[in-house]
């Protein structure tokens, strides 16, 4: 299980196409992604995107999606329990999973996966690794100034 952690718009989603665009390179035959909404087609990868007025969650397409038994599985947002704990069991069963999570740190995301009721020892057993990351501020071209410190 790997997650990728930050605020909106920073890039959560961009990183994990990324990364299945790189694993798509290799020997890997059956990805599928679950998005809600899906931002960039991607060739090569089994794409659903989540209709919650038609009962196509997260939860409901992770459920029908095992059944395939792809290699990779990428879940746009981990949101509730049910969409959590069958994302972790599934990579106990040695699908590799990418997911986001909405938190500021990688140590919150440990923190929030808890508050929604997964077990410490399926949180444990099944990450991979959390990314944390954000946007690099910058400052306006129009009111920024350049400052040379002093040295004390």
């Amino acid at each position: 299980m790997v997650l990728i952690t930050g605020p909106t718009g920073s890039g959560k989603t961009s990183t994990l196409y990324a990364a299945l665009n790189y694993i798509k390179g290799t020997n890997v035959d059956n990805i599928v992604s679950i998005e809600g909404p899906i931002e960039y087609l991607i060739d090569g990868i089994n794409q659903i995107q989540i209709n919650p007025g038609k009962n196509v969650t997260f939860a409901t397409s992770l459920r029908s999606i095992l059944r395939q038994d792809p290699n990779v599985i990428l879940v746009g947002e981990i949101r509730d329990r049910d969409t959590a704990d069958i994302a972790f069991r599934s990579s106990l069963t040695g699908h590799l999973v990418f997911s986001t999570l909405h938190t500021n740190s990688s140590i919150a995301a440990v923190t929030r996966l808890v508050d929604i009721g997964l077990e410490p020892y399926l949180i444990s057993s099944s990450l991979v690794t959390i990314v944390a990351q954000r946007l690099v501020r910058r400052i306006c071209e129009g009111c920024r100034k350049e400052h040379t410190p002093k040295p004390q």
